[in-house]
């Protein structure tokens, strides 16, 4: 158990006790009530007695150590495992943390990689719905998945507010294209992110609520779950609309870059074209041959009008037609 971090709780008839909750307790507290075990960067030796305990399968023991495992809920007879993934903001990035669950009849089992998910807060919205511990182990999962899609809610809204920030500054008048196209792919990467858990988020609630027909559950606990199952499909589209507005925001970016383009472009063609007449006339005007004003200052001067006048022309038309 070196370098294990554990934490419980147990609740006899609903009620929270000041048992101590322990994994070699854990088959004995499991016969008087409802119990919460919370591991943190367990080692395989100590998953594998969890999964000697209470006789796991040992595909989602592996599943519970990988690196990166996609949120799932698999049912397998008298229990089921759990992986999804909690999110918030730390500085401006979008950090995930794994959780991945236990969900047995008169226990509910989390491992965690590291402490970073706020666990506390999970705890914390036990105790504040004494209904939860109620309802039993789908009660404290239903918290436990509260929580987490509250937070992704967080996440989801700082975005929006981002990427309401870039949709401004991409239509001012003079916006930092260079600047606004960092920030869209950072704000992008965060939506794959997102993308990746909060989706099959939803499939996790819609496989529950399936069960809770086929076992009919009280209609006050599926009513928490319909809630969940409401905020969740928020956020699933909410994350699809931002990965479309996001990507609409980079392309418009791209298309404002190709204009500035083509504007420097024109003008550089139409000082082309200025610098060109005066070259065009001042070649004529210094041929080796006799032309009007030949060897005499009104030479000169025709030169220079003509220069003037040709010129002056140009910058009109091409100021009319807003090339300069």
């Amino acid at each position: 158990m070196t370098g294990v971090t554990q934490r419980g709780i147990l609740w006899v008839d609903g009620r929270e006790t000041d048992r101590t909750v322990s994994l070699a307790d854990l088959p004995a507290l499991m016969t008087e009530g409802l119990v919460w075990l919370d591991l943190v960067a367990p080692s395989p030796d100590v998953l594998a007695e969890l999964g000697h305990i209470l006789r796991l399968d040992s595909h989602t023991l592996e599943d519970a150590l990988s690196v990166r495992e996609r949120p799932k809920i698999v049912h397998l007879g008298s229990y089921a495992f759990l992986t999804t993934y909690a999110a918030w903001n730390s500085s401006h990035r979008v950090m995930t943390s794994r959780i991945s669950a236990y969900i047995l009849d008169t226990a509910l089992i989390t491992i965690r990689q590291d402490d970073s998910a706020a666990m506390n807060l999970v705890v914390e919205r036990w105790r504040q719905d004494q209904h939860l511990p109620q309802w039993g182990v789908h009660g404290l999962l239903q918290g436990l998945l509260d929580v987490i899609v509250d937070f992704q809610f967080e996440v989801l809204e700082n975005l929006d507010v981002e990427t309401d920030d870039l949709s401004r500054e991409l239509f001012s008048e003079r916006p930092d294209l260079q600047s606004l196209q960092r920030r869209t792919f950072q704000v992008r990467g965060h939506l794959v992110a997102l993308h990746r858990i909060i989706p099959q988020t939803r499939d996790i609630v819609a496989s529950i609520l399936r069960q809770s027909l086929a076992e009919e559950w009280p209609l006050e606990l599926r009513a928490y779950w319909e809630d969940i199952n409401d905020h969740v499909l928020r956020a699933s589209e909410w994350v699809d609309a931002l990965r479309d507005l996001i990507a609409s925001i980079f392309e418009a970016s791209l298309a404002l870059n190709d204009s500035r383009m083509n504007e420097v472009m024109k003008k550089l063609a139409a000082w082309a074209a200025i610098i060109a007449v005066p070259t065009m006339i001042t070649g004529w005007f210094g041929m080796n041959i006799p032309y009007p004003g030949f060897s005499a200052t009104s030479g000169l001067v025709l030169a220079v009008a003509l220069i003037l006048a040709s010129v002056g022309t140009l910058v009109f038309i091409f100021k009319r037609n807003n090339w300069l």
